[in-house]
C-alpha cells in the first residue's frame, strides 16, 4: 500500500477545512504515514477508504481534529453474560437482590476506565506538544500515541506508545512493538 504522491499537501488541504490550527501537525502525520505505511490504521466502517488515498487522508482528518475535542465518559454498551450473575451470587455470595447494582457499576467503572488513557494523551499533548512531539489524535497511527518528525540527518522518527501505571500490556500492543522503535 502507499501513499498517493501529493499525500502532504492534500493533508494541509483537507485539515484546513477541519481546523486550521492543526495543518501542520495533521501534516507531518501524514508524511511519516507516507514513510511507514504499515503502521496507518484502517478506518472502520463499510466503504472505508483504502489507505493512502486521498479519499482516505480526506476521512482521517475529520477523525483525528474531531478526537482533539474534550470528550464525557460513555457507558460501554456491552451486554453481560447472564453467567457473570450466576458466579456472582453462586461463589462470591453476592446477593441476587444487589446483582443488578454490581453489574450497572462495573460497566460505569468501565466507562470510566476507557476515558482515563484518553485524559492521560491529553495531558502528555499538552506537555510533549511544544517539545516537537505530536499526539495521533484519532487512533491513526497503528499501537503509537505521538511522533516526533526528525531532528537530524538520519532523518528518524521516533514513536510512543502511552500505558498507564495499571494499564498493562495486552498481547497485540506488545506485538506491534516487538521488534519494533516504539
Amino acid at each position: 500500500m502507499a501513499f498517493v504522491k501529493n499525500a502532504t499537501e492534500i493533508a494541509r488541504e483537507s485539515m484546513a477545512k477541519q481546523n486550521p490550527d492543526l495543518v501542520n501537525v495533521y501534516s507531518k502525520i501524514i508524511s511519516f504515514l507516507t514513510q511507514y505505511p504499515d503502521k496507518a490504521s484502517q478506518p472502520k466502517g463499510k466503504g472505508a477508504p483504502a489507505i493512502g488515498t486521498t479519499e482516505y487522508i480526506e476521512k482521517q482528518a475529520h477523525s483525528f481534529a474531531l478526537s482533539r475535542n474534550p470528550k464525557a465518559p460513555q457507558e460501554p454498551a456491552t451486554v453481560p453474560d447472564e453467567m457473570v450473575s450466576v458466579i456472582l451470587n453462586e461463589y462470591f455470595g453476592v446477593p441476587a437482590s444487589d446483582l443488578e447494582r454490581i453489574k450497572k457499576g462495573h460497566s460505569l467503572s468501565m466507562g470510566a476506565e476507557n476515558l482515563v488513557g484518553d485524559l492521560l494523551e491529553r495531558y502528555l499533548a499538552k506537555v510533549l506538544e511544544p517539545q516537537g512531539w505530536i499526539w495521533c489524535s484519532g487512533s491513526m497511527v497503528k499501537a503509537v500515541d505521538f511522533i516526533k518528525p526528525p531532528s537530524d540527518e538520519r532523518g528518524l522518527w521516533r514513536t510512543l506508545q502511552v500505558k498507564n501505571r495499571d494499564n498493562s500490556e495486552n498481547s497485540s500492543s506488545s506485538a506491534i512493538r516487538d521488534g519494533t522503535t516504539i
